[in-house]
């Protein structure tokens, strides 16, 4: 690993895409390229990629300063914005390895998160400062947080922030509102961290699996480089496309396929802070989106939405899903409003996000999440590790092998070693190869809750209702619903004198917990259905 220096940098950036080895060239290739062409709309305003650039390089030399070198790790705390981009891109220009960090967790997820990945620096926006203030203190190695501010009313200043942290975490704040617009006038212009692409880490993307704490997955400038060229084959996006950016950039769908996949190509994102669909619908019709990537329960919200006012999405030629499965009444009622095809996929933190695609040009088979997209291989196997043939009568678990597929998760080989195996990453995930080698995904080995394209663990909700007072045994289940795809409903025990409401466990987890994760419905029942070996049984708790 290089520190960025004078020798470690490159002021030349390749002569071609296809010959990018650190992710931040995406961006300044553009900047170079097409400096006034508009990256992204937000709000009203246009940010070209020269001026993303210049933001980008004024955020490098704020890190420089304070020592941030290549292989540090940097979390990103931010809402949809033009400066979570360039955030992203001054870390990785500098060599270091980005930790996005999802702006609706709470303050224990966000302090798991700083401590597990050994972050240094910590970039916020104002608006997230609050819970970072009840995070950031006992972090032994993190040394400093940049609070991003926009003058607007209800953020927190460095010197606020600092006050309620009461840290020993160094706070600087940057003002967004006089940053460079000259990418030019920057020493750093056109310098980049030289990287080996097959070992340094670009991202440090947290997921988790049933068990345990979220996890790390390590992702190589290699893989995410990797990922956007094959996504690319598979649905081919051009400069002139504008994409909705309305999924979370700090989520590997939003990452890959709409952040960087769309800068890739020097098109532009049409920009929301979160998905409220009145604002997606109005942005697709004022920006003219041409291509609209989303999880299913955006897809639902549209619909209903569209059933009572009508919005022109006449400009739309590509409408992707994938986060969660698709349902048949939802791939019909788009086509009522949406003459684009809509084609679903699916993929992994784990695998950088896609990797398999119905084809947007070919046989588009609903029900299937498609073949696998090019560079990239799908295996079935058994118990036992043998490769199983094509057919509807070889069920077992998808693993996938490619440039995609993660290093490991940070700091825990033996859980790498679980799931990465002979180059295969297997996802637990149960599902069969057709003959024409369509994945079809029939259930799932872990016990993942997903709700609106959100992925929920049942553990980490167990582990925080199992700390209130009286709560002697817990499980948390996803039932099934309409809209949002599941709802968490917990299961309780009860110690036979103590006194605990629903909405009590709600209250106690609402203040742990993302609102997301929070349990819909709780019951509390006498005694848990148990194995033999002791195993809750939870297939009688989702009967009931």
């Amino acid at each position: 690993m290089n520190s960025w220096n004078a020798t470690s940098a490159s002021s030349k950036l390749p002569m071609s895409q296809g010959d990018y080895k650190n992710v931040a060239e995406i961006l300044a290739w553009q900047a170079e390229a097409q400096p006034q062409k508009v990256a992204v709309r937000y709000q009203g305003t246009s940010y070209s990629y020269g001026r993303i650039y210049a933001t980008s390089l004024d955020i490098v030399s704020a890190l420089f300063r304070v020592g941030v070198v290549s292989a540090d790790k940097v979390g990103i705390i931010f809402p949809n914005h033009p400066d979570f981009i360039a955030a992203f891109f001054a870390v990785s220009s500098l060599g270091g390895t980005v930790v996005p960090i999802n702006p609706l967790l709470k303050a224990e997820e966000i302090k798991h998160i700083l401590s597990d990945s050994q972050a240094k620096v910590l970039i916020v926006h104002e608006s997230t400062a609050g819970e970072v203030a009840d995070a950031v203190e006992n972090l032994p190695n993190l040394e400093h947080v940049f609070v991003l501010t926009y003058g607007e009313k209800g953020g927190y200043t460095a010197v606020e922030l600092s006050e309620k942290a009461a840290a020993r975490v160094k706070m600087t704040q940057l003002c967004m509102s006089y940053v460079s617009e000259s990418a030019g006038c920057s020493s750093f212009f056109g310098k980049i961290a030289k990287v080996d692409p097959e070992v340094d880490l670009a991202v440090l993307v947290y997921t988790s699996g049933t068990t345990g704490k979220p996890k790390g997955a390590m992702l190589t400038h290699k893989n995410l480089l990797g990922a956007v060229t094959a996504a690319h084959a598979a649905f081919p996006v051009n400069s002139e496309d504008r994409l909705l950016g309305a999924l979370p950039l700090c989520h590997i769908y939003g990452l890959t396929v709409v952040m960087l996949g769309t800068m890739h190509k020097g098109g532009s994102l049409a920009l929301i802070e979160k998905f409220d669909v009145v604002p997606a619908l109005k942005t697709i019709e004022e920006e003219r989106v041409t291509v609209l990537p989303a999880v299913p329960t955006m897809y639902q919200y549209m619909i209903m939405h569209l059933e009572k006012q009508t919005f022109d999405l006449s400009s739309l030629r590509l409408c992707l899903a994938g986060g969660a499965p698709l349902s048949k009444t939802v791939f019909d009622s788009l086509s009522r409003f949406v003459k684009a095809p809509l084609v679903e996929g699916y993929g992994l933190t784990e695998v950088s996000c896609v990797a398999t695609l119905n084809p947007v040009d070919g046989i588009n088979v609903h029900g299937s999440v498609g073949p696998a997209i090019p560079t990239v291989c799908i295996g079935i196997f058994d118990k036992n590790g043998t490769e199983l043939p094509p057919g509807i009568e070889n069920v077992g678990e998808i693993a996938i092998k490619g440039p995609n597929v993660m290093r490991g998760y940070y700091g825990a080989p033996e859980k790498s070693a679980e799931v990465l195996k002979d180059g295969w990453f297997f996802t637990g995930d149960l599902g069969y190869l057709d003959e024409n080698k369509y994945l079809w995904i029939v259930g799932r080995a872990k016990e993942l809750i997903i709700r609106g394209g959100q992925n929920i663990y049942p553990r980490e909700v167990e582990s925080v209702i199992a700390k209130m007072k009286g709560v002697v045994d817990v499980a948390v289940i996803g039932v099934p619903e309409p809209i949002m795809g599941e709802r968490v409903k917990a299961v309780v025990v009860l110690d036979k004198d103590a006194e605990v409401s629903e909405e009590q466990v709600k209250e106690f987890c609402q203040k742990r917990l993302a609102d997301y994760k929070v349990p819909r419905v709780v019951e509390f029942i006498d005694k848990m259905p148990r194995n033999s070996t002791g195993k809750i049984l939870k297939s009688q708790l989702v009967q009931k």
